[in-house]
Order: C-alpha cells, then structure tokens, then sequence
C-alpha cells in the first residue's frame, strides 16, 4: 500500500488531526552491539517503548543479521546470534558505517547498506505489533557522537533503501537523546549536567549546561572526555585473561567457548557478595569440568586500577571545561550515567565517590533510555509537544593535524571536527629510497597555514625499498582528548612489493 503521509506532511496537519493513533512517531537507537524503538504515545502523551522479544519482555535486540544460504533467507537479532555457524553473520554493522562496504551473500556483492536496510525494516515493521493499522509519519535516529560525515552520509542511505527516506526527521547525538529524555520541560533556572556513557567502545563523559532559550531547551556541550582504556572490551579482555590463567593447557578448539564464558560470567566478579565471601566458577563446557575458587582480594586488586583511572576522568570531565576555572562537583544538578558498564558495582561505586547520591542517575537499560529520547524530539520537531531542545557543541579542533614536510602538508585530522569523530586513514607513496628507517613529523596548522611540530616518529625496520614504492596507511585515534594515537601500516605496491608484516603504534600528545 502506498504511503500517504510523511513528517513534513504530518507536520501542517491540524492539531486534531495529529491525533490520529494510527499515526506512529518512532525514536531509534540503532547501536554497534544492540537496538531499541519507542514511539511517542499521544493517548499517554510520553515515549513509550516497543517491545522486540515477541512477548519476553526483552527492549532490545541485537543488531545482527545473518543469511541462510540454505533456505536463502534472512534471520535477525537473537536467532541471528544463536544461529552463528548456520549461515553467514554479519555483525558491526553500525561501526562501519562510512566505509561503504560489500558483503559477499550467497555468492553476491552487496552493500553493508543494504543488509542494514534489512534489518532497519525488521525492526520497524515491530510497529505493526502495537497497531496493525500503523503507519509510521516520523523517526529520529540517535547516532554516536563519534559518527563522520561520512558515516552520516551512508547511515541516510541505509533508511532510503529501507523505504523510509521520507519519514526520516533527522540523526540526533546519542547525548542529545539523553538529555531529552531526561529534560522534558524547561528548567526553572540554568542548570549543569554531566552524560557519563560506560560502554563496549569507550568510557565518555561531558558537561552540559541547560538553560531555556527562545522558548525551548538549550544544551551547550561545556567539556567533553573520552578513554578508551576504560570499556566494556576492556574489561571483557581481563576477565578473558584472568579465566585463561585457571585453565592454562586449554586446547585450541575450546578458546572461543572461554571467550564467551569470559563474557558471560565477567559480572560474577563485581557483584556485591564477592566482597564477603569466594565466588565459585565451574568452567563447564570442558570434559571434565573444572571449578575455580576466586577471592574477593584477587577481585579488587583486578577492579582497582579501573576505579582509580575512573576517579581521574571524572575529575578530568570536571576541570577540562570551556572556562577558566574547575567545575566543582557539588554544582552538577544531574549526573546521567548510560551505558551497560553501570551494571557494574564499581563503576557505580566510583561516581557516588565524588557526586552527592540523589543527583545521579542510573539507566539500567540505556538503550530504552535514548530510544525514548529519540522519540521525545520527534514529536517535538512535528510540533506535538512544546520546548524542543537544542545542543550545541563548541568542541571543535582549532587546528589541522597533519604530517609536514618542508612546505607539504599533509591533513591527516582536520580542524573544526571534533574529538570523537572517526577519522579515515590515509595512503602515503614516500617520494624518497627507504633504507630501513623514516622519520615523520607530526604537526599542528593554523588556519592560516603556521605549522608547529609537536611530535617526530621515527620508523624503524621498514623494508627497503626504491624511490615512490613505499606505501604507508597512516590512522589518527584519538584516545583521549589530549591523546592521539597514530597507527602505521605497511600497505605494499603492486605484485613486486608485496604488503610487508609491518604495524606501530604511536602516542602523540596535543
């Protein structure tokens, strides 16, 4: 059936008219590992969300799709993942947005767009659960900050392809969505509030201060911090290391089932009761099982550098801010804590250290939360409720990062992007014989073209090569605010150079 209605459509209807229930406003937060829907109940007038478990009461699904060759179909979410070694899964969807990729399927190329298409029409079509007459008028995507233009650019194909270009109000930062959710009116003075996101990726946290203007709700972005050292993998990584020591002759085929017991039972280790007495582990998928008895000594010694790179960040969040002076903790109004790392007793533990305890907030399921946030500013932007909210970042680079050389510049991070962003590699041919070693130098531009140093890398062991066939993919990560990592690959040059095992990793402050 034809669609008949879309945003801007909806938009110019009579407020009578926008009561229509078989009119849907939806909220998305499609992430890297999981994805939720609400939509915004006008009976109710609140975001409410959809449940995607067929009736278990689950608000999310992974985001992973999986063909069948088989049977030449496409199975999605938790099937997809208990299906794995039935057909081929296909998995970071999100994560390679901007990419542009091409999947085999079946023997076929096609585009990571497309299969994410697929999946996005699978989750949307759970709106027809609520109202089989539902016809979908309105959606907000929530993205993550870290999001390119480029990932942009690709992740608005991805809902074309999906029929729903015409419906799409906008992507919106997962912290607006946040801040959404939890500003629903206006505040009655300025306050400040403080995102802190634990997640698989990274640990992020920023300042925002909130106040009304012009009739709405404006959010400008007063700090922003990130550390990678602190995440979810991390933790995943240490919880793998610390079971791989218990069963040290473990053979080969049994290495990805003590990955997922690692992942699994991780939240063993950080449970209150640990605190008190042994926690027990049978590592049962061996024959003979093995148990292994771990005191609550070995896990605070584990948890201990986490909390103390937690406490500083928080301090960092704090005292990193667009003014001249610390933020005291004491005058954040609310501390809005996302991310499944909250699951954990310390991570819990180390906010409550430095903020008063009713101020924070806890989200056991941060997905629903930003999902419903979504929902929150699509009815704003058609005008069913009032006080739309706005964020505004000034977190922008005032300066490109680059290579120089001479006077050759080479942008690799340009400014006016933000830290957070991804940035794409790029391919250098070096102009010059390579012996075995090369310097490079890593500098600041302004915007009127002034270069400054701030790092030399020097590469050693290179393979030795002529004039312009040496080939270097070079990738700026920043992995704090004031941390960008540089990773440097060799990439070869045709079939007489052929790409060399070769891969560094530098650290540069800025």
């Amino acid at each position: 059936m034809a669609k008949i209605m879309n945003f801007k459509k909806y938009k110019s209807l009579p407020p009578s008219e926008k009561q229509n229930e078989a009119y849907y406003i939806i909220g998305l937060d499609i992430g890297n590992d999981s994805s939720a829907i609400a939509f915004y109940n006008l009976a109710e007038g609140e975001a409410e969300t959809i449940d995607l478990s067929g009736g278990y009461g689950k608000p999310s699904i992974p985001t992973v799709m999986q063909y069948v060759p088989e049977t030449k179909e496409w199975v999605f979410g938790e099937y997809a993942v208990m299906n794995r070694g039935v057909g081929v899964t296909f998995s970071s969807l999100l994560r390679r947005m901007g990419q542009f990729d091409y999947l085999d399927v079946g023997g076929r190329s096609v585009s990571l767009a497309g299969v994410f298409a697929l999946f996005l029409k699978e989750i949307l079509s759970n709106v027809k659960n609520i109202n089989p007459k539902a016809e979908i008028v309105g959606i907000v995507a929530s993205i993550p900050a870290y999001f390119s233009s480029d990932a942009r650019e690709e992740f608005t194909r991805v809902f074309k392809l999906a029929g729903y270009e015409k419906e799409l109000i906008g992507l919106v930062p997962d912290r607006e969505c946040v801040l959404a959710h939890y500003y629903r009116a206006v505040p009655e003075k300025p306050e400040t509030a403080m995102i802190i996101d634990l997640g698989n990726r990274e640990l992020r946290g920023g300042l925002y201060n909130v106040a009304e203007a012009n009739g709405g709700i404006s959010a400008v972005c007063a700090s922003s911090v990130f550390d990678s050292e602190i995440s979810m993998a991390a933790l995943n990584a240490d919880a793998l290391q610390l079971f791989a020591s218990f069963v040290p002759d473990l053979p080969q085929n049994l290495q990805e089932q003590l990955a997922a017991f690692a992942h699994q039972h991780k939240d063993l280790l950080f449970q209150k009761n640990i605190r008190t007495k042994p926690q027990k582990l049978y590592f049962n998928f061996m024959y003979p099982p093995v148990a292994h008895t771990i005191s609550h000594e070995r896990v605070e010694e584990l948890v201990a550098p986490y909390a103390a790179r937690f406490d500083k960040f928080l301090r960092d969040v704090l005292e990193k801010n667009l003014s001249d002076k610390a933020v005291a903790a004491s005058n954040v109004d609310a501390i809005l804590c996302v991310g499944g790392g909250f699951d954990m007793l310390w991570a819990k533990e180390a906010v409550t250290a430095v903020f008063p305890k009713e101020r924070v907030h806890f989200y056991k399921n941060p997905k629903v939360i930003t999902a419903e946030g979504a929902a929150l500013i699509a009815a704003r932007e058609v005008e069913l409720v009032g006080a739309p909210l706005s964020l505004e970042d000034k977190h922008q680079l005032t300066s490109d990062i680059g290579l120089a050389s001479g006077e050759n510049f080479l942008t690799l991070v340009p400014r006016n992007g933000f830290w957070w962003q991804q940035h794409a590699p790029k391919l250098i041919l070096v102009n010059s014989p390579v012996e075995g070693n090369l310097d490079l130098h890593v500098a600041l531009q302004s915007p009127g073209g002034e270069s400054r140093e701030i790092s030399k890398i020097s590469l050693n062991d290179l393979p030795a090569r002529p004039k312009g066939v040496t080939r270097l993919e070079i990738a700026p990560i920043f992995r704090s605010n004031a941390e960008l990592a540089i990773k440097i690959a060799d990439k070869g040059f045709g079939d007489l150079f052929p790409k060399a095992d070769y891969e560094r990793e530098f650290l540069v402050k800025i």
